[in-house]
């Protein structure tokens, strides 16, 4: 697989105009393309040498845990946001805790959005700081595809929560 950025840049243009209800298959198929896109930009970052990918796998670990405290003990965005945001400034200091950030549990952050809150505007401005920072983080430490992956993902979460 070729990593196409700009065919799956149009894919989320071409929601624009279109509202969720009506398109949901195309929203979905459109969501699919970006994971799997950032799938395979992720196994190619993912480290060659046993003994940093079972680093990057034990700080995985840690922040796994770290990221299900803050959706299980926080109804509040604001509670959630001032909780993630000590992982994400230490990831700009600590390079492969950003790497074990990005690598390992971007994912599980946006599916716990998705998954936590019901109301839209909050998944949407939650959504916003998260890959916000993940794009930030990502300029520092990861290839330009990877965080043009997560700018397109990020665009694709403003149309589907604007349209829903």
């Amino acid at each position: 697989m070729n990593v196409n950025l700009e065919e799956t840049k149009e894919a989320v243009n071409s929601l624009k105009t279109k509202n969720f209800s009506d398109n949901k298959r195309q929203y979905d198929e459109t969501e699919a393309k970006i994971i799997k896109q950032k799938d395979y930009i992720r196994n190619k970052l993912m480290p060659d040498n046993k003994q940093e990918d079972e680093r990057i796998k034990e700080i995985a670990s840690k922040l796994s845990s770290h990221i299900q405290v803050a959706f299980d003990e926080f109804d509040n965005m604001d509670k959630v946001i001032d909780y993630l945001m000590p992982t994400f400034q230490r990831g700009k200091v600590d390079k492969v805790y950003g790497r074990a950030l990005l690598l390992m549990e971007e994912n599980t952050m946006i599916e716990q959005v998705k998954a936590h809150f019901d109301d839209s505007k909050i998944k949407a401005k939650l959504m916003d700081y998260i890959l916000t920072e993940l794009i930030e983080l990502s300029n520092e430490i990861m290839p330009n595809e990877y965080s043009e992956i997560l700018t397109i993902e990020r665009s694709y979460f403003e149309l589907l929560y604007n349209h829903n």
